[in-house]
């Protein structure tokens, strides 16, 4: 006996008290190894289910979680397991995969390792004891990583969760400054008496209708071209964009990144209409949201004025209190940050 598989054995009495019920999949063709590995590993009360071909092994593995798969790496064909073995460890990152193979070959043990597996044992009377072994050593480590991974899932949960409920308590408190200052928390946030929109249009009668309409608290200007709309932009500022998506001199896309850019405040919508086909999106990151279609009357917007303000004075709001805690907190996030990084490195690893 080696040393390793005399280490082995001296940790195997208290593993499989640990281990008793736990779920192995063999996966071979021969009816005669299927037999017997459930007769070897089921006298060390694992529970054993046997598979003849790779399609019932996944489906297997879809079913339920096994701690061990041992894998024959030519069921069905020669060296077709290993392909078998790299469709598992897919579906089961956490598995523990170990292929069987009846003949010693070097390039069949790297093979099998770089697919997914933990080990190459070979089917020989004189490897039994070893086999057993080796798989109440897997299943250890299997249920060791799901443990660690569950754990690690739950901190990181807790740390999200404490960010939260931290930033929440230090809007609370800088609210209530404010109000104990005289001040109102919601006015303070962005102290605006009068929005400005951009309106980019190659036609007037939009602009005309807004202006005409003069919503209260709203000033509308209107600019032809993608062109004349970023110099508006780099001398003034702007609270809303309005930009159609029918302008010619500029790509649209192009004026509304340029926009943004410029001025990270300033909301920007890209529309089409009024009429047939008419919408008016909301630009965000790497998407845009409908927030009016069919967009088919100019009044349509103006209706949904003041519910714009409101959204854009809460965002206001939220960035202030955001600012406000990372200049008080840098050195937490900095923290923060790092310990969510190895975290999540961790997981990912586990993972793989």
């Amino acid at each position: 006996m080696t040393t390793r598989q005399e280490s082995l054995a001296a940790r195997i009495p208290g593993m499989a008290r640990e281990l008793v019920g736990a779920e192995v999949l063999v996966v071979d063709q021969d009816p005669n190894v299927l037999g017997g590995m459930t007769t070897l590993l089921g006298a060390a009360s694992l529970n054993v289910t046997g598979v003849k071909d790779p399609e019932a092994a996944i489906a297997a593995v879809e079913r339920q979680f096994f701690s061990v798969i041992l894998i024959d790496i030519d069921t069905p064909a020669p060296s077709a397991g290993l392909d078998t073995v790299k469709q598992i460890k897919v579906l089961t990152p956490t598995s523990m995969v170990i292929a069987l193979t009846p003949r010693r070959s070097f390039e069949d043990a790297v093979a099998a390792v770089r697919a997914g597996a933990i080990d190459l044992i070979l089917k020989a009377p004189d490897s039994v004891a070893y086999l057993k072994d080796r798989v109440l050593e897997a299943a250890g480590r299997s249920v060791g990583k799901r443990e660690v991974d569950s754990v690690l899932g739950e901190v990181r949960g807790v740390h999200e969760e404490f960010l939260h409920k931290f930033m929440d308590a230090e809007r609370r408190a800088l609210d209530l400054g404010d109000r104990l200052a005289g001040k109102d928390p919601a006015a303070r946030s962005m102290d605006i008496d009068n929005f400005a929109v951009l309106v980019v249009d190659e036609v007037d009668s939009m602009v005309e209708e807004l202006t005409e309409a003069s919503p209260a608290g709203f000033t509308f200007i209107h600019a032809t071209s993608g062109g004349e709309a970023l110099d508006r932009m780099s001398s003034g500022r702007f609270n809303f964009a309005l930009v159609s998506d029918e302008i010619h001199d500029l790509p649209t896309s192009m004026v509304t990144s340029t926009i943004r850019a410029q001025s990270g405040d300033t909301v920007v919508f890209v529309f089409r209409g009024p009429g047939p086909g008419g919408y008016v999106n909301l630009l965000e990151t790497n998407s845009q949201r409908a927030i009016v279609a069919p967009f088919e009357d100019t009044k349509q917007i103006i209706e949904r004025l003041d519910e714009f303000a409101g959204a854009f004075r809460a965002k206001a709001r939220e960035r202030r209190y955001t600012q406000n805690f990372r200049e008080k907190h840098y050195d937490f996030l900095r923290r923060y940050v790092e310990i969510k990084t190895k975290i999540d490195r961790a997981i990912a690893d586990g993972a793989g």
